[in-house]
Order: structure tokens, then C-alpha cells, then sequence
């Protein structure tokens, strides 16, 4: 055996509260924005709003020239380094101020509507003030924060767990555990990866874990997708009608325990990006308008700058503060340039929405815009989370971009056919059908086959019903 002393240098990355937060700017919509915004300015005194289009004469430096990006994090580099790294006195005593447009135009003379929303607490805001009732040590806290952002609308966590222990640099144990306190949160449910864990979850919550309905569930998930109550009934030894009582009970379970904690779809919908096609190429632009433009106080700025009679403690008041500022700043700016590149990768896979609408769109994955941008698939979660496009096709939640897709055989080989296209065509031939003979489901599938999109009749049926079309017998009409 060998002894001796090995060194080796390596880059890892670290949570911190600060990553939260930049973390958190990517997943809020235009509107909650500019709430935050709102909310920084009446908090932080360094930080203010100008009008001005030209905001101030001198240029803060790229972030990038402040520390060299690591091309395999997807999280901004600047985001990582520390506050105490920041002599402020030299970087002030250079001439430079930190200031940030958020939008490139501004007309001074322009009408502008304070939106009126009604509030309605959120899904992680909800979570969040769980964590005040918990004694947990911070860099425990930290992961929990980070997997309630992680958290899709119906209160799923849809990313692998091996895929945040990377992302997060911490071991899966870590996160395992983390995890375990989430899915004991309020909603009964919420952190589940899938439809039978969300299940158990609430079953284990009502103290009906050693119950007929939780072993079906946990032992037999397959025989119960597919209803088999005769064969459910002779692998527990019971009568059917004992099966069919524990599936009443699994009936009365929230299969989306968060979606009583999504926005409010009825309201007016604001879009956070616009496409238009301009001279044949494809325009991304953020609906910025209503945005505040933030830049630092030159007034604070001055009481830092060397030879200021500013006392100590003040001085480092401002620090702190200052700190802040740049974090946000640096956030929007980071929010926005991810914003645009993920969207300009869906716009790339998506050429046949764009060019001709909803009945072409193609099959898609996070991960695959995640693969085509460099970018940890939780950030291209996050981006796509809770915002909306407008297009010349109206407005499109950016999640209605990945759909699955369903495997076809074609004269020329396999293809993938996305199941939302499967979905538009079937909404077409229902609004065309002849109502005093309405289409049968089995009818529509035979259609389909025929358009080379082969899927069963029980799938059309399934399809219809997430379209919320009623079946044949309840859509004919008498003349």
C-alpha cells in the first residue's frame, strides 16, 4: 500500500440564499416582477427607479469581465461570489455606477395603468411559511428552498434527484432528505414525483397507510391502472365489491394538490415575451414596458467614495446595501438574457408552430432546450414556469411548447408524432363532425390511423376527455 499526499483543484458550487433568490427571479412572471421590484425599491434606499432613457453617462462593467464563467454551470458565474469580495471605496473611486434599463425605450410622456390583481397566495409562498414553523439547519433550509422553487403548478417535483444533487453539488442523501420534509408540507401530496407517490402521500396523511386501498396502490399500481378489479380481487383474496370500496377511496384524492394554489387562469393574461417575424427571421422581444429601470443612488454612491466623512457603521449599512442592489441588478440582467435564449431555442424546434400553428407543433422536452442552450434543465423549468408568449397565433403558455410524443410507424421508417397534435386534430374533427351523427371515439381512431397518427381508442377517449369534449351520445343533437 501507498502512502502520499495528493492535491488536486476543482470548482464547486455552493448554495447560498443570494442563488435562491436569482434562482426565484427566473421562475415569476412580467406582472410579479415588477411587484418584487415595487418592493426593493421601498426597501433598499441605494436602489432607485429612473424614467430616463439614457440613465446615466458613465458604464457599469460586464459582469463577465468581473469573473470568468464556468461554462458547465448554469447559473451565472457572478451569482457565486462573495459579497466581502467587493471593495466598494475603489470600484466607486473609478468613476463607474452601477445602473441598469431594464427596457431599451421609454416614452417620459407615455400613459401608464397600475394593474389591479386580486391576491392569491401561491403555491411556494404557501410552502414557505410552513419553514417558519420548522427548526432546520440553514444549509438544510437552503435545498428545501430550492426544491419548493423546483416545484411544477400541480405541486409535482418533475426533475431527478440525481440531477439536483449535481446541479447543487450536495450528495442525493442530502436531497433525499430534504425532499421527505417537503412531502410533509401542507398541501397532503405536495413534492410527489409521480401519481402513485403523490397518492400514498396523502393516504399516509389520513393515517390509512395499512389500508386495502394503500396496498393496491403500492403493491399492484399496474393492475390498477387498468382497473382489474377480478384480478385485484383474487390477488388480496377479497370480493370485487371490497376492491371497488378501496378504489372510491382512492377516488377521493387530489390528484394535483397544488393546483388550488395556481393563478387564476380567468384573468386577463399578460405576456411576458412577443415573437414577431420581421424581414423573414424571427423576433424575440420581453414586454418590458411596465418594468421599472433600477440603477444605483449617486447620492449613496458619493458616502462610500474614499475621503467621505460618512461614519463606520453607516458605511457599512450602505454596504450591505449596496450588495443587495447588485445582486438584483445582476439577477434581472441574468433573467432576461435566459428568458431570450429559451426562447429562441423553442422558436428553433417549434419552426412548423411559428410558420403554420397549433396543429404542428412538434413532440419536445425540457431537456432538450436544456441540451441546445447549455443550461441545467431546473433553469429551463424555472424560465418556462407561470409565462406566456404572445404570437401571431394568440398566446401560448410556454410549457404548451413540450409535449410528449407518441412513436408512429411510417412507410419511410419510425416517426414521432407529438400528442398535443394528436389533441388539435381531434378538437378539429369534433368541431366538424356532423352533430346528427356525431364521431364515435372509435370512429375518430380509425380516422387518425388513416392520417398516419395510429393510437388506440381508449387514448382518443383519454384525449377528449383532457379537452373537455363530451363523448359522442351526449354531443348529438336532434333536427
Amino acid at each position: 500500500m501507498n502512502l502520499g499526499l495528493d492535491m488536486s483543484l476543482k470548482l464547486q458550487q455552493k448554495l447560498s440564499f443570494q442563488m435562491i433568490q436569482s434562482l426565484k427571479l427566473l421562475q415569476i412572471n412580467t406582472l410579479q416582477l415588477e411587484q418584487l421590484l415595487k418592493t426593493e425599491l421601498e426597501m433598499n434606499p441605494v436602489l432607485e427607479a429612473s424614467d430616463e432613457i439614457e440613465a446615466e453617462t458613465e458604464e457599469a462593467p460586464e459582469p463577465e469581465q468581473e469573473q470568468q464563467e464556468d461554462p458547465k454551470d448554469e447559473v451565472d458565474e457572478d451569482l457565486k461570489a462573495s459579497e466581502d469580495d467587493i471593495d466598494w471605496e475603489e470600484y466607486l473611486e473609478e468613476g463607474f455606477d452601477l445602473g441598469y434599463s431594464y427596457n431599451e425605450e421609454r416614452d417620459p410622456n407615455e400613459e401608464r395603468y397600475e394593474p389591479a390583481t386580486v391576491y392569491q397566495e401561491m403555491l411556494e409562498e404557501h410552502l414557505t411559511k410552513q419553514l417558519a414553523e420548522k427548526k432546520i439547519p440553514e444549509k438544510l433550509l437552503l435545498m428545501i428552498r430550492f426544491l419548493i422553487g423546483s416545484l411544477d403548478a400541480d405541486g409535482y417535483l418533475r426533475i431527478d434527484i440525481q440531477a439536483i444533487a449535481d446541479f447543487t453539488q450536495v450528495s442525493v442523501y442530502d436531497v433525499e432528505e430534504a425532499l421527505h420534509i417537503v412531502q410533509t408540507m401542507d398541501p397532503p401530496g405536495v413534492g410527489s414525483r409521480n401519481l402513485r407517490e403523490c397518492m400514498m402521500l396523502q393516504l399516509r396523511a389520513r393515517g390509512q397507510h395499512e389500508g386495502l386501498a394503500m396496498r393496491i396502490i403500492d403493491e399492484t399500481w399496474d393492475l390498477f391502472e387498468r382497473m382489474k378489479i377480478p384480478e385485484l380481487s383474487r390477488k388480496y383474496g377479497v370480493e370485487p365489491r371490497q376492491i371497488q370500496e378501496a378504489i372510491e377511496v382512492l377516488k377521493t384524492l387530489n390528484p394535483k394538490p397544488g393546483a388550488q394554489y395556481a393563478a387564476d387562469k380567468s384573468s386577463t393574461i399578460i405576456p411576458d415575451l412577443i415573437v414577431e417575424k420581421i424581414d423573414g427571421k424571427y423576433i424575440v422581444m420581453l414586454n418590458d414596458r411596465s418594468i421599472p429601470s433600477l440603477h444605483i443612488s449617486n447620492a449613496y454612491a458619493k458616502l462610500l467614495k474614499k475621503g467621505s466623512s460618512a461614519k463606520g457603521d453607516v458605511k457599512k449599512y450602505i454596504r450591505e446595501k449596496f450588495n443587495g442592489a447588485t445582486w438584483l441588478i445582476r439577477s434581472i440582467e441574468q433573467r432576461k438574457n435566459t428568458m431570450l435564449r429559451v426562447m429562441y431555442a423553442i422558436i428553433e424546434r417549434q419552426q412548423d408552430f411559428f410558420e403554420k400553428g397549433p396543429p404542428n407543433i412538434n413532440p419536445l422536452k425540457l431537456q432538450d432546450i436544456a441540451d441546445m442552450i447549455d443550461m441545467h434543465i431546473s433553469t429551463v423549468s424555472r424560465v418556462t414556469s407561470n409565462k406566456y408568449v404572445q404570437t401571431r397565433h394568440g398566446i401560448f403558455e410556454l410549457k404548451y411548447f413540450f409535449t410528449e410524443a407518441i412513436s408512429q410507424q411510417t412507410g419511410s421508417g419510425a416517426a414521432d408524432v407529438s400528442t398535443e397534435r394528436i389533441k388539435n386534430r381531434i378538437k378539429e374533427m369534433i368541431e366538424h363532425e356532423n352533430t346528427s351523427e356525431p364521431l364515435s371515439d372509435q370512429k375518430i381512431a380509425e380516422q387518425l390511423k388513416k392520417e398516419g397518427m395510429a393510437v388506440a381508442r381508449r387514448t382518443v377517449a383519454k384525449y377528449r376527455e383532457h379537452l373537455k369534449l363530451l363523448p359522442a351520445r351526449l354531443r348529438l343533437k336532434y333536427v
